[in-house]
C-alpha cells in the first residue's frame, strides 16, 4: 500500500492541474450527492422513529381537506373494534405567547391534543412521565429548545407558564425534540381539556358539521385499515357523509408526502416527494459528469501509464500486481475525492441551508452506516471505470508497453469526444431548466391580479385587537400612509372554508367556498377590481353583514346574477353586494377557487398602505409602524412586514428549488469547465509539435485557434441539440404542477446553448491561445 501511495504522489506531482481538475471535479460532484443523499434520506424517513409508526393513521385527507368533527372520537371509541385508540389533535387560532415571569415574552406553536398522544407518538422524555404528562387540565409539555428560552438551565416541570398574558399553564413534562424528520411540528402541547378553557365553542364537540380537528388512530395488530375506514365513514349522519366519501386512512408514514391545508396553525407540515426525487436525479447526473472527467482525463494518461509498465514487467513485475496497484490507485484516488468531499460539507452547509431551505443532519454523515455505504460505493465506482484500463494494460507485453504501441488511437479519444458531448447535454439542461424555474417564480409573484406594492401588514395580536380603534386612528395620523384596513388575509396564511346555503329566486343550494373578512377599504388598497354590483362601503351603516364573491364563485355554483341574493352560515345570514374580478388569493399551484368576502369585524391582520418612496423611506416608514404596534402590545411580541414580501414567501418553496437548480446548474456546468479544460490541455500536448510546424510554416495564431477549437465547439453545439427535446419534456413535465403557468419561451433554449457554449469556448481558448503562443523553437528544438 506504501509503493501504491508513493506512486500516487509521483503521478500527480507530475502533471499536478490535470490531476487537481480531475480530484476537485469527483469532489465537488461527491459533496453535492453527499448533502442531496443525506436530505433526501432525512425527507423520505420522516416519521420513522415512532414505535407504533406501521398502525398509526390519519383519518380525513381528501381533496385537501383534513379536518374531522370532535364527536368523531367517542363514537369510533364505541363502535369500531379494530381501532385501539383515538386521539384528536388541532392548532391555535393565532400564535400563542409564552412567557415566565421575569423573562421576556416567547411566541411558539402550540398543539391541543387528547390524553392518548403519547400512546400513538413516540418522544424521549427528559422530566415528566408519558402516561399522565396530558392527564390534568392547563397542564403543558414543552419541547427541551422551548424549556432552555424560558427557564434556561433551571428545571421546567411543576413551574408555570403564562399563556397569551391570561391563561397560567402548568409544565408537566419536557420532551426532547427529534432530530429526525416528522410531519408533527410543535414546541408544546396540552390537552384537549385545556383547549375547551382557552378556545371555548361547546359545537365543536356536539356538533357533526363543526370540523376543527385532525383525528389520528391506533389500530389494533392485524386490523384492516380498508375495513376500519368503512366503518369510520358509517358513523357520519347521512347529510354529511357525502363530504367524506373520498376519505379514508393515511399512514403515519405517508402523511409528509400528502396534500392538505391546515387554517392558522401549521403543526402538521408537509414535504413534496417529486421535488425530492428530481434532487435526487439530479445529483446523480452531476456525480455522472465528474465521472465522465475521471475517464478522459484518466484515458489521456495511460500512455504514461503503459510505459511505467513495460519497466515494472522489465524488472519481474507479476500481472495480478500490476492490476492490483492500478486499481489501488484509482480507490485511493476516489478516497481523497471523498474526504475532501465531506470537508466542504462542513464548510458550506450553513451557505446551503441558508440560500436553498436544505435541512440535512450532519450527524449521519460521520455515521457508521454512512461511511459503510460510501466507501463501499467509491470501492464499486473505483473498479468500475479502471478494470477495463487495468486489464488491457497489465495483460500487454513488456515490449508492446516500451515501444509504445499499446495507444488509445482514434476510437477513444471518439469516446472522450462522446462523453464530453454527454457532459454538456446535462449542463445545458440544468441551465434552461433553471431559467424556467426563475421564469416561473416571477410570473406566480407579479401576475396574481392585486397590488402589492408599499403595503406594510402587522399580525393582530390579542391586545392589538382590543385596540383596534387605537390603532387605526395612530396610523392614519401618519402622513405617509394613505390607507388602512383590517381583515383575515394575509399572502401566504390559510385562508377558512366554509360550507354554507345559499337561497337564489327561492331555491336553496349547498355550498362550499373559501372566506375572509375584510373591511371596504382593502378593495382600494389592493387595487381589486369590480365585475359586477358595487364594492360595500365604510360609509353605509347598512353595508355591515354584506359579501363579496368572486367571478369563480358564479362559475362553480352556476349562478348569473346573484347580487341581492342571501348566503347563510350557522347563524350568521349575508347578502350579496357586488362581485370582484378573480384574483390568486392563493398560489399558482392551485387553481382560483371560489370565494366570498365578509364585512364583519374579524381581523387577524391591519394593512397600511404607504404613499411610496425609495428604500430607506419605505424601512423608516416600518420602523415608525412597528413602534406604534409594539407600544399597543407591550405583553405580545408583534410581527410587522411587507406584504410583496409575504408573496415572496408564499412561493418561497419555488424561490428554493430555483437557488437549488442554480446550484446544480452551476456546479454542473464548473465541472464540465474542469473536464473541457483538462481535454484541451490533452489535446494541446498531443498536437504540440504540429502546432510548432504549422507556426514555421507561417500559420497565424488565430488559425491554430480556430483549429484547437473546433471540435470543442462542435461537441457542444451537438450536445445543445439534443438537449433541446430533453429540456422541452423536462419543462412540460415540471410546469403541470401549476395550474397557471409561464410560457416555455425560445429564447430559454437560446439563452442555455449560448451560457454553455460561451462558457466552454472561454475555457478552452485560455489553454488554446497558449499554446498557439508558444515559441516553436521550444517545441521543436529536439527534432
Amino acid at each position: 500500500m506504501k509503493n501504491i501511495i508513493r506512486i500516487i504522489i509521483r503521478n500527480f506531482t507530475r502533471k499536478p492541474l490535470t490531476n487537481l481538475i480531475n480530484l476537485l471535479g469527483l469532489a465537488i460532484s461527491m459533496t453535492l450527492v453527499i448533502v442531496l443523499s443525506v436530505y433526501s434520506y432525512n425527507e423520505l424517513t420522516t416519521d420513522n422513529f415512532h414505535v407504533n409508526k406501521d398502525r398509526v393513521y390519519l383519518y380525513g385527507i381528501s381533496d385537501d381537506r383534513i379536518y374531522t368533527p370532535g364527536i368523531l372520537k367517542e363514537n369510533i371509541d364505541l363502535k369500531v373494534p379494530e381501532v385501539a385508540s383515538v386521539v384528536r389533535t388541532s392548532g391555535t387560532w393565532g400564535t400563542p405567547v409564552f412567557q415566565v415571569e421575569g423573562r421576556d415574552p416567547v411566541t411558539s406553536n402550540l398543539v391541543f391534543a387528547d390524553s392518548g398522544f403519547f400512546s400513538l407518538f413516540t418522544y424521549s422524555f427528559i422530566e415528566g412521565y408519558p402516561e399522565s404528562a396530558l392527564n390534568e387540565p392547563m397542564s403543558v409539555v414543552i419541547t427541551d429548545k422551548l424549556a432552555f428560552k424560558l427557564f434556561g438551565d433551571r428545571q421546567a416541570s411543576g413551574n408555570i407558564i403564562k399563556l397569551n398574558n391570561r391563561y397560567n399553564l402548568v409544565v408537566s413534562a419536557v420532551i426532547r425534540e427529534p432530530e429526525a424528520n416528522s410531519c408533527l411540528s410543535f414546541s408544546a402541547l396540552t390537552s384537549i381539556e385545556t383547549r375547551k378553557i382557552v378556545q371555548n365553542e361547546p359545537g365543536e364537540y356536539t356538533e357533526w358539521g363543526w370540523r376543527d380537528f385532525q383525528t389520528f388512530v391506533l389500530l389494533r395488530k392485524g386490523a384492516s385499515p380498508e375495513a376500519a375506514a368503512g366503518k369510520i365513514l358509517a358513523l357520519f349522519p347521512e347529510d354529511t357523509r357525502q363530504d367524506f366519501k373520498n376519505t379514508g386512512l393515511t399512514s403515519l408514514r405517508k402523511i409528509y408526502f400528502s396534500r392538505f391545508m391546515l387554517y392558522g396553525s401549521n403543526y402538521l407540515v408537509s414535504g413534496d416527494r417529486k421535488k425530492v426525487l428530481i434532487l435526487v436525479m439530479v445529483a446523480f447526473l452531476v456525480l455522472v459528469i465528474a465521472l465522465i472527467n475521471f475517464i478522459n482525463i484518466s484515458s489521456s494518461q495511460w500512455q504514461e501509464k503503459i510505459r511505467q509498465t513495460g519497466i515494472k514487467k522489465i524488472v519481474g513485475a507479476r500481472r495480478s500486481m500490476i492490476l492490483f496497484e492500478i486499481l489501488g490507485e484509482s480507490f485511493i484516488f476516489f478516497l481523497a475525492a471523498l474526504i475532501l468531499a465531506v470537508e466542504l460539507v462542513n464548510i458550506s452547509a450553513p451557505w446551503i441551508r441558508f440560500h436553498t431551505g436544505i435541512h440535512f443532519n450532519q450527524v449521519l454523515v460521520y455515521s457508521p452506516g454512512f461511511i459503510l455505504i460510501s466507501v463501499s460505493v467509491i470501492t464499486v465506482l473505483s473498479v468500475l471505470f479502471s478494470i477495463i484500463p487495468a486489464l488491457k494494460i497489465s495483460s500487454s507485453g513488456a515490449v508492446d508497453n516500451l515501444r509504445k504501441t499499446l495507444q488509445a488511437g482514434k476510437a477513444d479519444f471518439s469516446f472522450n469526444s462522446l462523453f464530453v458531448t454527454v457532459q454538456f447535454i446535462i449542463a445545458t439542461v440544468l441551465i434552461a431548466f433553471t431559467l424556467l424555474v426563475q421564469k416561473q417564480v416571477r410570473f406566480g409573484s407579479r401576475n396574481l391580479g392585486f397590488n402589492q406594492e408599499n403595503i406594510i401588514g402587522i399580525i393582530m395580536t390579542e391586545q392589538l385587537d382590543q385596540k383596534k380603534d387605537v390603532l387605526n386612528n395612530l396610523l392614519r395620523e401618519m402622513p405617509e400612509i394613505n390607507e388602512v384596513t383590517f381583515t383575515q388575509y394575509f399572502p401566504g396564511r390559510d385562508i377558512s372554508q366554509w360550507g354554507a346555503q345559499m337561497e337564489l329566486n327561492g331555491v336553496k343550494k349547498q355550498l362550499n367556498f373559501y372566506t375572509f373578512s375584510a373591511d371596504a377599504p382593502l378593495f382600494r388598497l389592493m387595487g381589486l377590481r369590480l365585475a359586477a354590483g358595487r364594492f360595500y362601503s365604510e360609509e353605509l351603516p347598512s353595508d355591515k353583514g354584506k359579501v363579496v364573491v368572486n367571478e369563480t364563485f358564479l362559475r362553480e355554483q352556476g349562478i348569473t346574477n346573484p347580487v341581492g341574493s342571501r348566503i347563510t352560515m350557522g347563524t350568521r345570514n349575508y347578502e350579496v353586494a357586488g362581485v370582484v374580478k378573480d384574483f390568486h388569493f392563493q398560489p399558482l399551484t392551485k387553481p382560483v377557487s371560489s370565494l366570498v368576502i365578509r364585512n364583519d369585524s374579524h381581523a387577524s391582520v391591519c394593512l397600511a398602505g404607504l404613499k411610496g418612496g425609495d428604500y430607506r423611506s419605505l424601512n423608516a416608514s416600518l420602523g415608525k409602524i412597528r413602534k406604534i404596534a409594539s407600544e399597543l402590545s407591550p405583553s405580545f411580541p408583534v410581527e410587522v412586514s411587507f406584504f410583496d414580501q409575504a408573496v415572496y414567501e408564499m412561493y418561497k418553496s419555488e424561490s428554493r428549488f430555483r437557488w437549488i437548480f442554480s446550484l446544480m446548474a452551476g456546479s454542473a456546468i464548473l465541472i464540465c469547465c474542469l473536464g473541457i479544460l483538462a481535454m484541451s490541455l490533452f489535446v494541446c500536448q498531443r498536437r504540440i509539435r504540429e502546432i510548432g510546424i504549422r507556426k514555421v510554416n507561417g500559420a497565424k495564431v488565430s488559425e491554430i485557434l480556430v483549429m484547437l477549437n473546433i471540435d470543442f465547439v462542435k461537441w457542444v453545439a451537438l450536445a445543445f441539440l439534443i438537449s433541446i427535446p430533453a429540456d422541452f419534456f423536462v419543462m412540460q413535465k415540471w410546469l403541470q404542477n401549476f395550474a397557471y403557468r409561464t410560457d416555455i419561451g425560445v429564447w430559454i433554449f437560446a439563452l442555455s446553448g449560448l451560457l454553455a457554449s460561451g462558457i466552454a469556448l472561454i475555457t478552452v481558448s485560455w489553454q488554446s491561445w497558449h499554446a498557439a503562443t508558444r515559441n516553436p523553437v521550444e517545441t521543436l528544438r529536439y527534432e
